[in-house]
Parts: structure tokens; C-alpha cells; sequence
């Protein structure tokens, strides 16, 4: 069963309405068709500035231990948290480098009101 098709007069006037709106981040959404199960773009980005946080909190709780309790497996676990934190920082550092870029290639502000390569 097909849908019933709009008459000349309702595409003229759905066609005045998608005119008229300049919601970008709609646009991009239906230009891209993106698949409404993935997780939104938003989600995407904190994820790893979450994963962070959470692995320095767990870094600095297994580091109390590890000084109440003095084991050698406490120093393992934060070596090794420690170290997926590092490198989950070095991503938003790049990340951040990336998008500072972009904005200059754009003629967008940058995040940040200095020269980067007075610094």
C-alpha cells in the first residue's frame, strides 16, 4: 500500500517551508541520512573527555590504596590506568589542535584570542 501523494498546492507550500528554515544541523542531518540508532554526534564527543575523567579519578582512588595498602598489583593498575588516561588526553589535545585549524581555515574566531605561531 502506497502513501497517498500530495496534491501540487501542499508541495508548493512544503517546499515554501524548507525554504524558510536555516536550521543547519538539520540540513546536515537529512543531506547525510544519518542512521538514527548510532549514537548522536554529542555522545560521540564527550565520550572520551568521560573515558578521561574517569580514568584520573580511578588513577588517584587507586593510588590511595596503593599507599594504604602497599601491594605491588595497586602500582600495576596505576600504571596501567594512568597510562590509558595519557592517552586518551593526547587525543582531546589533538583534537582540539584539529578544530582550532579548522576555524582558522574558515575565517572562524579561534578558541583561544592568541597567534599560534607567536608561541
Amino acid at each position: 500500500m502506497g502513501a497517498p501523494s500530495l496534491t501540487p498546492q501542499e508541495l508548493r507550500g512544503l517546499a515554501e517551508m524548507e525554504r524558510g528554515l536555516n536550521d543547519r544541523g538539520l540540513a546536515r542531518q537529512l543531506s547525510t541520512m544519518r542512521d538514527p540508532s548510532r549514537p548522536a554526534a554529542w555522545a560521540r564527543r564527550r565520550a572520551l573527555v568521560l573515558w578521561v575523567t574517569l580514568g584520573a579519578m580511578a588513577t588517584l582512588a587507586l593510588l590511595a590504596l596503593d599507599i594504604a595498602l602497599r601491594e605491588s598489583y595497586l602500582t600495576w593498575a596505576i600504571a596501567g590506568v594512568w597510562l590509558l588516561t595519557v592517552a586518551g588526553l593526547v587525543g582531546l589535545v589533538v583534537r582540539a589542535c584539529r578544530r582550532w585549524e579548522a576555524a582558522e581555515r574558515a575565517g572562524r574566531k579561534t578558541p583561544w584570542p592568541i597567534d599560534p605561531t607567536q608561541v
